[in-house]
């Protein structure tokens, strides 16, 4: 049911004060740079409004852009309504609390600012989750060249596409179970990230940099830090989007094979959007606690409609307080497609999807695993912008001595504007 507390005065206090916050400060630095153009040339008497900072509305929502084009901002809501027959908060690991009844829920509601301050190659971006009361991204990004941009802030690392493809932009209602165990996911850092050899037979993508290690809200004392690092082969010659779904129905293919690595020491072994955490069988301690390695392979392909990603994780955590080493595997494969494509006669507007997931979070451990099966449908009224998704999942989870099986059933409604 709608629960109230979601919209209690204090987080939307919270939302409002840290958009004026942001608000103020952007307008100080457009007002700084208007003030420096007119000091340089004065304008013809004739431009009057010319001079004047402009709103309209856009594809992403509400927009401010000052004439000389240097200063762009953009403004905008998504929410994202859910139905699910068990509970549907992300990134739930065993032993979480969990509730089993079904229930509608505001699942996500963001509020978003972007664009680009003092000309176009400042990017900045800043994303607020009113429900939780979490300021999850604000990033600023530099772009020299192609080659080279210097990324600084909060965000999502680009370990692997499953968790950096936006909640909006996703195939089904929710990530896969592989997600809680492997995602490096929102982190303070600085990374540098570029393309080379564009449109020939090795172009190729790169990140590389260094994370906090203490996950979103994290400060930099609470961790050691995490080196990061991820090499794509675009194959076609085209950049393939972190985003699921062919919804263009690409006449040209475009896909990807990643490989990326993470290591440090942290004093977590999981990380979700509420922050740093501890997987089962861990606890807190140290900023330096526990040694990381995290590998992923990666594939994905677009075209024509048709849409696949998979990964294979590899995770390996050192105790060192007590000297114990665990080995996790895992990954999933998920692949979609539109109706109509197979089907002539099929509404244009629907897409079907499968999914199948494994992890295996003890190698030492014998029949210890966790798996999923998902099947789903998309109904596209505007894109990922205005979607119905609904899918069906098997789960089977065995962690000695116990073990579960059910079935989980999600409808959801996720729109922005």
């Amino acid at each position: 049911m709608w629960t109230p507390e979601l919209f209690n005065h204090r987080r939307l206090a919270l939302a409002v004060l840290a958009l004026f916050v942001t608000s103020v400060c952007v307008g100080w630095a457009t007002i700084a740079v208007a003030q420096s153009s007119a000091d340089e040339a004065e304008p013809p008497e004739s431009s009057g409004g010319d001079w004047q900072s402009q709103f309209s509305y856009g594809s992403k929502g509400l927009q401010f852009e000052t004439p000389d084009g240097n200063n762009f901002l953009w403004f905008g809501v998504r929410l994202q309504t859910r139905f699910s027959t068990e509970d549907i908060t992300q990134d739930l690991l065993p032993g979480d609390p969990s509730e089993t009844d079904s229930e509608v829920k505001l699942n996500r509601g963001r509020f978003k600012l972007g664009g680009h301050l003092i000309n176009p190659d400042f990017a900045v971006y800043t994303e607020y989750d009113f429900p939780t009361g979490r300021l999850i991204d604000f990033r600023g990004t530099y772009r020299f060249s192609e080659l080279l941009s210097l990324r600084v802030g909060q965000w999502k690392a680009e370990f692997n596409r499953e968790r950096r493809d936006s909640s909006g932009n996703q195939q089904f209602a929710e990530r896969s179970i592989s997600t809680p165990w492997f995602t490096i996911d929102r982190q303070l850092g600085l990374v540098a990230s570029g393309r080379f050899a564009k449109e020939t037979a090795v172009d190729s993508s790169y990140w590389f940099g260094r994370l906090s290690g203490a996950g979103r809200g994290g400060s930099l004392s609470e961790a050691d830090g995490l080196w990061f690092g991820r090499y794509q082969w675009n194959f076609a010659g085209r950049v393939l989007d972190f985003s699921q779904s062919d919804i263009a129905r690409r006449q040209e293919g475009a896909g990807s094979v990643a490989f990326a690595a993470v290591g440090g020491k942290t004093a977590y072994t999981s990380f979700s959007s509420a922050g740093g955490g501890q997987l089962p069988g861990y606890e807190d301690g140290g900023s330096d606690r526990y040694d990381l390695q995290q590998y992923v392979l990666e594939t994905a392909w677009q075209h024509l409609g048709f849409s696949w990603q998979q990964e294979l994780h590899w995770k390996r955590i050192i105790d060192r307080e007590v000297g114990e080493e665990r080995i996790l595997i895992g990954g999933y494969a998920q692949a979609g497609i539109f109706a109509n494509r197979f089907w002539a006669s099929a509404p244009e507007p629907l897409e079907l999807a499968i999914r199948y997931a494994y992890v295996d979070p003890d190698d030492d451990v014998p029949d210890d695993y966790e798996r999923e099966f998902t099947i789903g449908g998309n109904w596209f009224f505007d894109g990922h912008r205005n979607k119905l998704t609904a899918d069906v999942s098997y789960i089977q989870r065995r962690f000695v001595p116990e073990s579960d099986k059910r079935l989980r059933f999600r409808f959801q409604w996720d729109v922005s504007f």
